[in-house]
């Protein structure tokens, strides 16, 4: 997969999880100060915050692991399936099926997973992990910086309930999902663009 995929990725994981924007959130509301400033702006910047700290450990992760943000996400959803088409993992983890398929493409190279025919219907193809992948997540990587996890960790329920209500509600209103839809629609016509041209 290519990196501009992975830090497209990043930056979606990044909004609906980091708690940046917790800690954020009273200085963007607080219309006592800089009443003039436009406020989409601290937004923006608190954005980029969050993007940059999720890219950071994104390299992290694949320092100590070989894995980055949306290769290990995948190698969570699979350790929790017996086996899975590619299509269901992209609905479940909010990636077009294309930037999946890249992915389980460099996951299959490092033996973490594999591929094998739906014995039901031979059209379609199931991902399984594998040993190799077991051990990574047994090894127990976190998607998340173990900072941020303590810092949670300490607030009440509520208050968690609160952080993830707010960036769901940030990622609603940028309009994830249309963009999301918008991005397999694309991947469709070129898939289909590929075989008109090679007469498949």
């Amino acid at each position: 997969m290519s990196n501009t995929n992975e830090n497209k990725f990043d930056s979606l994981l990044s909004i609906r999880y980091i708690g940046i924007v917790y800690y954020s959130w009273g200085k963007i509301m607080n219309i006592n100060d800089n009443n003039d400033k436009d406020l989409s702006e601290e937004i923006v910047i608190t954005l980029r915050q969050i993007n940059r700290a999720m890219s950071i450990y994104s390299k992290s992760l694949d320092k100590h692991y070989g894995l980055t943000s949306p290769q290990l996400l995948i190698l969570h959803e699979l350790f929790q399936s017996d086996q899975i088409a590619i299509g269901e993992i992209a609905r479940k983890i909010s990636l077009s099926q294309a930037t999946v398929t890249d992915i389980i493409n460099r996951l299959e190279i490092k033996g973490l997973v594999t591929r094998t025919k739906n014995s039901l219907d031979r059209r379609q193809v199931l991902i399984k992990i594998t040993s190799n992948g077991k051990n990574i997540i047994n090894k127990k990587p976190s998607l998340l910086q173990k900072e941020f996890l303590l810092e949670f960790d300490k607030l009440q329920k509520w208050e968690q309930h609160l952080l993830l209500s707010s960036v769901e509600r940030i990622a609603s209103m940028m309009k994830t999902e249309n963009y999301l839809k918008d991005s397999m629609k694309t991947s469709l016509k070129n898939v289909n663009f590929e075989k008109e041209k090679t007469g498949l």
